[in-house]
């Protein structure tokens, strides 16, 4: 696997875009329809017998030349695992194997799992997908009066509310605000989507949706979650909370994202406890394999109902549609996303942390049919999900693997990649010197991203943000702006006085939020 990528898109993609259980923005390669003259399934049973095999093979070649330390991958099908399976280690330093009970990471399945306990209050009446959130919360808060008035579960649910894309994911990541915190902070981020006409992957707004529910039921998501979907579909070593992961006794460990090929130690864990509805559920191919029948089985497992089946059905289907052509669709359903190919459904969610994890869930409505897939590593395992996903649905419709996915994939992953570069900030032909760095130096606040400081520490300019008490450093580019150190992205402030009035970050400056700070104290 030969993934080209810098060292600053390194920084700034484990820093921002990826770090919270974002995954729509990282590419999984279409699937290709069936072919003409598909041999038709008259036998089930036998089909499996050949297919399974050949699946397995498949699976051994892709994790082999994958450079992924562990994975796990189970196939269910008319409420039967058909194909459970580990690979690799937990940890390249013990080089301790991955088991059927190994916990990983989910990162943004856990969205799909938010999705599917709404679904079960649906189903008892206790909560309508068109429910107002501030119906249940009337201390919610959006800029716009009319969207906070107006915005459902279903809305946020599939990402149609106009909330930016990610937005907030920077207030956790870098500003290490609480959820609370955040919440707080929602009224002040700009809605440049259209109000349900609009689609942008949310975090946050799953999480709003998932603490929401929370509030109706009275009691935490995470032991909400618990009581409603984990235990009764058996679940018992899948949780919402992040010290529950770490605690395991047995869980991998994550292989982020390297400047270098090759792998080194392993990476923090993404801890995903502000945003769990959206990120924070870790589990086990055996527990995840009980979690594919539920969705594959209409919600009904080992004889229990868990899940009304017309409101999971609804939760997997298209609520905003994405793309449409004459042979297919792409949408997104309630904590899914959703596709018709060729005439059959697909519902599917991927999950990544740029720390170490990457998974999938693919679920065949129509066959009763389910496939998840669990890696250690970013970005080598999100190739790996989606090429196994890719594979069985080649394989199962058409009886043959009729392309090299593991390459589409690792082109696609690339291709993304590529095009998050940002230009370089070409230095100035005479660049006039900057002031005594005293004058930049003080406090500077908004109302959305609230304050940095800027102190001089060993001749150089040091930016701390929020409540981080990690700072990175500017450096003098052209007068009275500077550059970051690492990213090298612009950074102005206003002169002004005794002191520089206000200050611009280009890396603040997004869509819904400004760069833009003033000056608050010395």
């Amino acid at each position: 696997m030969a993934i080209r990528v810098s060292y600053v898109l390194v920084v700034l993609v484990c820093a921002a875009v990826l770090a919270a259980g974002c995954t729509q923005q990282v590419p999984v390669p279409s699937q290709a329809p069936a072919t003409t003259g598909t041999v038709a399934k008259t036998s089930p049973a036998a089909d499996l017998t050949t297919l399974v095999p050949l699946f397995d093979a498949y699976a051994e070649k892709t994790f082999n030349q994958s450079n992924v330390p562990g994975m796990a991958v189970a196939i269910v099908r008319d409420d039967k695992v058909v194909y459970l399976r580990t690979f690799g280690v937990k940890n390249t330093t013990t080089k301790e194997p991955v088991g059927p009970d190994t916990r990983f990471q989910l990162a943004s399945i856990s969205k799909s799992v938010t999705g599917t306990m709404i679904a079960e209050m649906v189903g008892k009446g206790e909560l309508s997908w068109d429910d107002t959130i501030v119906s249940v919360d009337p201390g919610f808060a959006l800029s716009d009066p009319y969207v906070t008035q107006h915005v459902t579960f279903r809305d946020l649910l599939s990402h149609r509310s106009g909330l930016p894309e990610y937005g907030s994911d920077e207030l956790q990541n870098e500003l290490k605000y609480s959820r609370q915190e955040i919440l707080n902070h929602l009224r002040y981020i700009g809605l440049p989507g259209s109000f349900r006409a609009s689609y942008a992957y949310s975090n946050i707004g799953i999480t709003v949706a998932g603490l929401t529910a929370a509030m109706k039921a009275k009691k935490p998501f995470e032991d909400l979650v618990a009581e409603r979907i984990f235990v009764p579909a058996g679940m018992h070593n899948t949780s919402a909370r992040f010290a529950d992961f770490t605690g395991s006794p047995d869980h991998v460990e994550s292989y982020p994202m390297q400047e270098q090929e090759g792998r080194s130690a392993a990476g923090p864990f993404m801890d995903d406890d502000i945003n769990a509805p959206a990120g924070g559920v870790s589990s086990t191919i055996n527990d995840m394999a009980r979690y594919a029948r539920l969705q594959a089985n209409g919600g009904f497992i080992d004889g229990k109902q868990v899940v009304n089946a017309s409101a999971l059905r609804e939760s997997h289907s298209p609520q905003y549609i994405k793309s449409y052509s004459g042979t297919g669709m792409t949408g997104s359903g309630m904590g899914w996303n959703t596709f018709l190919d060729g005439g059959r459904s697909r519902i599917e969610k991927d999950g990544v942390f740029s720390q170490g994890t990457a998974t999938i869930i693919t679920v065949w409505p129509e066959e009763k049919m389910a496939l998840v897939v669990l890696t250690n590593s970013f970005p080598e395992g999100n190739i790996v999900t989606g090429s196994l996903s890719n594979a069985w649905n080649d394989l199962y419709y058409n009886g043959r693997v009729s392309k090299d996915w593991y390459d589409e994939a690792q082109k696609s992953l690339q291709g993304w990649f590529d095009s998050q570069s940002r230009e370089t900030v070409q230095k100035p032909v005479n660049p006039q010197p900057a002031r005594d760095l005293n004058y930049y130096a003080g406090s500077y606040r908004q109302d959305y991203y609230g304050t940095v400081r800027v102190v001089e520490e060993s001749g150089k300019l040091q930016v701390y943000a929020g409540h981080s008490t990690t700072p990175f450093a500017l450096v003098p580019h052209d007068g009275d702006t500077f550059r970051e150190e690492i990213a090298e992205v612009l950074v102005k402030f206003n002169a002004g006085g005794a002191n520089a009035t206000g200050v611009w970050f280009t890396r603040y400056d997004a869509p819904g939020r400004s760069g833009a700070f003033v000056r608050v104290s010395p």
